[in-house]
């Protein structure tokens, strides 16, 4: 669960000198030289999120950072180079996931364990599987913007980007429609709650989930709830330990990350006429300008566990190290993209990182992508021409977001 940091840390020197208390806390092999004390959990305007982390690029290949993000353990290794973020995302042998409380999250999981439930899943997640999905997605979509339309002005996080994505996941997931609200409210608090209010809520989220569960083992309908329960692993049904730990990663995983993709994605548009009027207008294909978003705003830092002792980015990693991939690093790396943090819709090479690579790419990417082009189009035919209203809020963490975007449109 994030936590974000109240202080803005506005003009922060990412080469401050270390102090005694946290140099007695680095490990023997690390080199002096490579360690900074960059808290990577904190609120500011959304222009400044990714240019702090863009400043360690100059750093070194790889850098231990002092971070202040106690889920990653307060320090971990830090690499600054697409090439390197790629091979670590790929190289599931030195580079572990972090276990878990949850049985079958698979994101906690490492091959071949990990291989066998991707394999039950990925058939639910195709193309085609969830391309058959999109025209119930776009209703939903217009039916939020038919609301928002007649106001001529939201904040595009709670009142769309929140609201999306929870509204597409209940749904497909057989949650009854009454219960749609509460998601939403819960998923809110997740995303944007203090500290004391996001483990309630987080309970009730499994309170919702375990009830679906029991639901759908006891007696199955059409939907995804009732698919992932019917499949087999190794000859038996998945435990309802096993349910639960898949249906929170689809939670945690589908609407965060869409929320913060949607966000990102209309900060830029509103304050770029000539992008707006290329969407609207169909100039370059909407899933281009997907890809684009996409590659300039990729949110997330991922945490791995060094397996073994190993040589990897010019530095020696012991057994147990912390490692954050991050993925903003990589996908704005100007030795693997041409100006890399300008938004440039043109762009078809795009082979960014924003789903991760190697065996834990996100399953659920071809459903982000169809949510996104949708969202676009969906808005652009009906609200064309809108502005920022206000200062726009970020928050930095596990995940990079946008916790406020106030639009105006005429």
């Amino acid at each position: 669960m994030k936590q974000h940091c109240e202080s803005s840390l506005v003009g922060y020197d990412h080469r401050m000198e270390v102090t005694a208390t946290h140099a007695s806390t680095v490990p023997a092999h690390v080199p002096p030289n490579l360690v900074r004390q960059v808290d990577l959990e904190f609120k500011s305007p959304v222009d400044e999120l990714f240019s702090r982390v863009d400043a360690l690029r100059s750093e070194a290949r790889a850098l231990w950072l002092s971070i202040g993000l106690p889920r990653f353990g307060g320090s971990a290794w830090f690499f600054t180079q697409e090439a390197d973020i790629r091979a670590g995302l790929q190289n599931t042998e030195l580079f572990g996931q972090p276990e878990s409380q949850l049985q079958a999250m698979l994101i906690s999981l490492n091959p071949p364990e990990h291989t066998r439930y991707r394999r039950l899943l990925t058939p639910l997640f195709s193309p085609g599987a969830v391309g058959a999905m999109e025209d119930s997605i776009r209703q939903r979509i217009r039916g939020i913007i038919a609301e928002l339309a007649p106001r001529g002005s939201c904040d595009f996080v709670a009142d769309v980007a929140t609201q999306f994505p929870t509204r597409v996941f209940t749904s497909w997931m057989g949650l009854p429609e009454e219960q749609t609200a509460t998601f939403v409210k819960l998923t809110s608090v997740l995303l944007h709650g203090t500290a004391e209010q996001q483990p309630q809520a987080l309970g009730g989220v499994f309170g919702v989930l375990t009830s679906l569960i029991d639901g759908r083992m006891a007696h199955p309908t059409d939907d995804l709830m009732s698919k992932i329960a019917a499949v087999q692993l190794d000859g038996r049904p998945l435990t309802r330990d096993e349910l639960l730990g898949i249906a929170y990663l689809l939670f945690f995983a589908g609407l965060d990350t869409v929320a913060a993709a949607l966000s990102f994605s209309f900060w830029h548009l509103a304050q770029t006429p000539a992008d707006r009027r290329t969407l609207a207008e169909h100039k370059v294909p909407t899933g281009q300008v997907v890809e684009e978003m996409l590659r300039r705003h990729s949110f997330m830092h991922l945490l791995r566990i060094v397996r073994r002792d190993a040589e990897f980015a010019g530095v020696q990693l012991k057994a147990g190290d912390r490692v954050i991939l991050s993925l903003p690093m990589a996908s704005r790396d100007p030795a693997a993209f041409d100006d890399p943090t300008g938004v440039h819709l043109e762009r078809v090479d795009n082979r960014h990182c924003a789903f991760g690579a190697g065996p834990h790419r996100c399953l659920g990417s071809h459903l982000a992508r169809i949510e996104l082009r949708v969202a676009l189009d969906e808005w652009h035919a009906r609200i064309p021409d809108y502005r920022l209203d206000g200062q726009a809020t970020g928050y930095s963490g596990v995940t990079l977001g946008v916790a406020s975007l106030p639009l105006r449109w005429s």
